[in-house]
Protein backbone atom coordinates (compact mmCIF):
# COMPACT_ATOMS: atom_id res chain seq x y z
CA UNK A 1 0.00 0.00 0.00
CA UNK A 2 1.08 3.56 -0.73
CA UNK A 3 -0.65 6.45 1.01
CA UNK A 4 -0.12 9.83 -0.70
CA UNK A 5 -0.84 12.64 1.79
CA UNK A 6 -1.12 16.33 1.13
CA UNK A 7 0.73 18.45 3.70
CA UNK A 8 -0.95 20.59 6.38
CA UNK A 9 -2.01 24.22 5.89
CA UNK A 10 0.88 26.50 4.98
CA UNK A 11 1.93 29.24 7.37
CA UNK A 12 2.62 31.55 4.42
CA UNK A 13 0.37 34.61 4.47
CA UNK A 14 -0.33 36.06 1.06
CA UNK A 15 -1.70 39.59 1.20
CA UNK A 16 -4.26 38.82 -1.49
CA UNK A 17 -2.71 41.04 -4.15
CA UNK A 18 -3.27 39.96 -7.71
CA UNK A 19 -0.13 38.81 -9.46
CA UNK A 20 1.22 39.12 -12.97
CA UNK A 21 2.65 36.01 -14.62
CA UNK A 22 6.18 37.16 -13.78
CA UNK A 23 5.26 37.50 -10.07
CA UNK A 24 4.09 33.92 -9.61
CA UNK A 25 7.60 32.50 -9.12
CA UNK A 26 8.30 34.89 -6.22
CA UNK A 27 4.99 33.87 -4.61
CA UNK A 28 5.97 30.19 -4.95
CA UNK A 29 9.41 30.81 -3.47
CA UNK A 30 7.88 32.42 -0.38
CA UNK A 31 5.20 29.72 -0.10
CA UNK A 32 7.83 26.98 -0.44
CA UNK A 33 10.00 28.50 2.31
CA UNK A 34 7.14 28.45 4.82
CA UNK A 35 6.28 25.61 7.16
CA UNK A 36 2.77 24.78 8.30
CA UNK A 37 0.50 26.70 10.62
CA UNK A 38 0.69 26.01 14.34
CA UNK A 39 -3.03 25.16 14.37
CA UNK A 40 -2.80 22.72 11.43
CA UNK A 41 -3.16 19.28 12.94
CA UNK A 42 -3.74 15.99 11.16
CA UNK A 43 -6.98 14.10 11.77
CA UNK A 44 -6.66 11.21 14.26
CA UNK A 45 -7.61 8.62 11.62
CA UNK A 46 -4.76 9.81 9.39
CA UNK A 47 -2.30 9.69 12.27
CA UNK A 48 -3.36 6.10 12.96
CA UNK A 49 -2.97 5.12 9.30
CA UNK A 50 0.50 6.63 9.09
CA UNK A 51 1.56 5.02 12.39
CA UNK A 52 1.03 1.60 10.76
CA UNK A 53 3.14 2.42 7.68
CA UNK A 54 6.43 0.57 7.30
CA UNK A 55 8.13 3.69 5.94
CA UNK A 56 7.24 7.38 6.20
CA UNK A 57 8.56 9.62 3.41
CA UNK A 58 8.23 13.32 2.70
CA UNK A 59 9.21 15.90 0.18
CA UNK A 60 12.27 17.82 1.30
CA UNK A 61 10.22 21.03 1.36
CA UNK A 62 9.58 22.55 4.79
CA UNK A 63 5.78 22.22 4.80
CA UNK A 64 5.99 18.50 3.97
CA UNK A 65 8.65 17.79 6.60
CA UNK A 66 6.73 19.76 9.26
CA UNK A 67 3.56 17.84 8.34
CA UNK A 68 5.29 14.47 8.54
CA UNK A 69 6.64 15.36 11.98
CA UNK A 70 3.12 16.23 13.14
CA UNK A 71 1.88 12.88 11.87
CA UNK A 72 4.60 10.73 13.44
CA UNK A 73 6.84 12.79 15.72
CA UNK A 74 8.70 9.75 17.02
CA UNK A 75 9.49 8.13 13.65
CA UNK A 76 12.31 8.50 11.16
CA UNK A 77 11.19 10.37 8.05
CA UNK A 78 12.92 9.78 4.73
CA UNK A 79 13.01 12.95 2.66
CA UNK A 80 13.58 13.29 -1.05
CA UNK A 81 13.68 16.14 -3.57
CA UNK A 82 11.95 13.72 -5.97
CA UNK A 83 8.71 14.46 -4.09
CA UNK A 84 8.87 18.26 -4.40
CA UNK A 85 5.92 20.22 -5.70
CA UNK A 86 5.70 21.16 -9.35
CA UNK A 87 6.34 24.78 -10.24
CA UNK A 88 3.54 26.73 -11.86
CA UNK A 89 4.07 27.67 -15.48
CA UNK A 90 1.83 30.70 -15.93
CA UNK A 91 1.00 31.60 -19.52
CA UNK A 92 3.23 34.58 -20.31
CA UNK A 93 0.77 35.81 -22.94
CA UNK A 94 -1.68 36.95 -20.22
CA UNK A 95 -0.81 40.64 -19.82
CA UNK A 96 -2.79 41.41 -16.65
CA UNK A 97 -2.71 40.54 -12.99
CA UNK A 98 -4.88 37.73 -11.63
CA UNK A 99 -5.66 36.22 -8.23
CA UNK A 100 -3.30 33.40 -7.25
CA UNK A 101 -6.26 30.99 -7.31
CA UNK A 102 -6.69 31.75 -11.02
CA UNK A 103 -3.02 30.97 -11.72
CA UNK A 104 -3.54 27.70 -9.81
CA UNK A 105 -6.59 26.94 -11.95
CA UNK A 106 -4.55 27.51 -15.13
CA UNK A 107 -1.98 25.05 -13.81
CA UNK A 108 -4.67 22.48 -12.97
CA UNK A 109 -6.12 22.67 -16.49
CA UNK A 110 -2.67 22.55 -18.04
CA UNK A 111 -1.77 19.43 -16.06
CA UNK A 112 -5.14 17.83 -16.79
CA UNK A 113 -4.29 18.13 -20.47
CA UNK A 114 -0.71 16.90 -19.97
CA UNK A 115 -1.89 13.87 -17.99
CA UNK A 116 -4.42 13.07 -20.71
CA UNK A 117 -1.71 13.28 -23.38
CA UNK A 118 0.76 11.33 -21.23
CA UNK A 119 -1.59 8.34 -21.19
CA UNK A 120 -1.29 8.17 -24.95
CA UNK A 121 2.41 8.92 -25.26
CA UNK A 122 5.37 9.06 -22.95
CA UNK A 123 5.73 12.70 -21.94
CA UNK A 124 9.20 14.15 -21.72
CA UNK A 125 8.22 17.02 -19.43
CA UNK A 126 10.71 17.30 -16.57
CA UNK A 127 8.00 16.97 -13.90
CA UNK A 128 6.67 13.81 -15.55
CA UNK A 129 10.18 12.33 -15.62
CA UNK A 130 10.55 13.21 -11.94
CA UNK A 131 7.14 11.62 -11.21
CA UNK A 132 8.42 8.42 -12.87
CA UNK A 133 11.56 8.49 -10.72
CA UNK A 134 9.56 9.24 -7.55
CA UNK A 135 7.18 6.37 -8.28
CA UNK A 136 10.08 3.96 -8.79
CA UNK A 137 11.63 5.17 -5.52
CA UNK A 138 8.34 4.66 -3.62
CA UNK A 139 7.87 1.20 -5.13
CA UNK A 140 11.37 0.23 -3.97
CA UNK A 141 10.34 1.12 -0.40
CA UNK A 142 7.10 -0.85 -0.71
CA UNK A 143 9.07 -3.93 -1.78
CA UNK A 144 11.04 -3.65 1.48
CA UNK A 145 8.27 -2.66 3.91
CA UNK A 146 4.85 -3.43 2.36
CA UNK A 147 3.41 0.01 3.14
CA UNK A 148 4.62 3.56 2.64
CA UNK A 149 3.09 6.84 3.78
CA UNK A 150 4.22 9.84 1.72
CA UNK A 151 3.73 13.49 2.69
CA UNK A 152 3.84 15.60 -0.43
CA UNK A 153 2.04 18.32 -2.37
CA UNK A 154 -1.26 18.58 -4.24
CA UNK A 155 0.04 19.10 -7.76
CA UNK A 156 2.86 16.57 -7.69
CA UNK A 157 0.67 14.03 -5.88
CA UNK A 158 -1.62 14.10 -8.89
CA UNK A 159 1.28 13.22 -11.21
CA UNK A 160 2.55 10.40 -8.97
CA UNK A 161 -1.00 9.03 -8.66
CA UNK A 162 -1.28 8.86 -12.46
CA UNK A 163 2.09 7.08 -12.65
CA UNK A 164 1.02 4.57 -9.98
CA UNK A 165 -2.16 3.75 -11.89
CA UNK A 166 -0.16 3.35 -15.11
CA UNK A 167 2.07 0.85 -13.26
CA UNK A 168 -0.87 -1.30 -12.15
CA UNK A 169 -1.78 0.22 -8.80
CA UNK A 170 -5.44 0.88 -8.04
CA UNK A 171 -7.15 3.49 -5.93
CA UNK A 172 -8.08 2.30 -2.47
CA UNK A 173 -11.14 3.38 -0.55
CA UNK A 174 -9.89 6.93 0.07
CA UNK A 175 -11.75 9.96 -1.25
CA UNK A 176 -9.89 11.97 -3.93
CA UNK A 177 -9.84 15.28 -2.06
CA UNK A 178 -7.27 18.03 -2.59
CA UNK A 179 -7.71 19.39 0.94
CA UNK A 180 -4.78 19.71 3.30
CA UNK A 181 -4.21 16.44 5.19
CA UNK A 182 -6.15 14.50 2.54
CA UNK A 183 -4.79 11.05 1.75
CA UNK A 184 -5.08 8.97 -1.41
CA UNK A 185 -4.62 5.24 -0.91
CA UNK A 186 -3.15 3.01 -3.62
CA UNK A 187 -3.07 -0.77 -3.55
CA UNK A 188 -1.12 -3.14 -5.74
CA UNK A 189 -3.36 -5.09 -8.10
Amino acid sequence: MILLIRHGRSSYKHDGRWLGAADVAAFEDAYDAAGIRDDSTPPPALRAAVADAGVVCASDMTRAIDSARRLVPEREILTSPLLREIRLEPPRWIPFRLPMATWDAFSHWQWSYRLFVDRRSNSTHEFMRRADAATEWLESHVRQSASVAVVMHAGFRRLVAAKLVARGWRHGRSKRSYENWSAWEFLRT
